[in-house]
């Protein structure tokens, strides 16, 4: 009978440190395509006329092949659907960004950093989310 206690309390330790390194790596992956976004939003506010220049291409471009590294993990982590939202977002505004059309970029940077925030919301560590 201890024995089955004992094996009972090591798996849930066990599924309680995963749910926790699942969660960090969700959140850390989400808030770094916050700031980047964040970041990328300043920058083509600040270049309202030319937000087609060769560095916020570059910029835009450099972020998607960033989120590219880390979905790999994520892909086994979270919804698939939520991703592809995520990537048709970001490819959204890397068209935008090329045809210099501020107002849909903006706009669009807008509504996925909306999306990915309340996204994150979900992976947060709660005995719902655990058990």
């Amino acid at each position: 009978m201890v024995k089955k206690w004992i094996i009972m309390i090591v798996l849930s330790i066990v599924l309680v440190v995963g749910c926790f390194f699942e969660s960090n790596y969700i959140h850390k992956s989400f808030n770094w395509l916050i700031n980047s976004l964040e970041t990328l939003q300043i920058e083509i506010t600040e270049n309202k006329e030319n937000i087609d220049s060769e560095e916020l291409v570059k910029m835009t471009y450099q972020i998607h092949d960033d989120w590219h590294k880390r979905i790999g993990v994520l892909k086994c982590l979270i919804w698939h659907t939520g991703i592809k939202d995520v990537e048709v977002g970001l490819a959204k505004i890397s068209v935008y960004v090329e045809e210099n059309e501020y107002t849909d970029a903006f706009s669009e940077i807008a509504s996925l950093i909306d999306y990915l925030a309340h996204y994150l919301d979900d992976f947060r560590i709660s005995a719902e989310n655990i058990f």
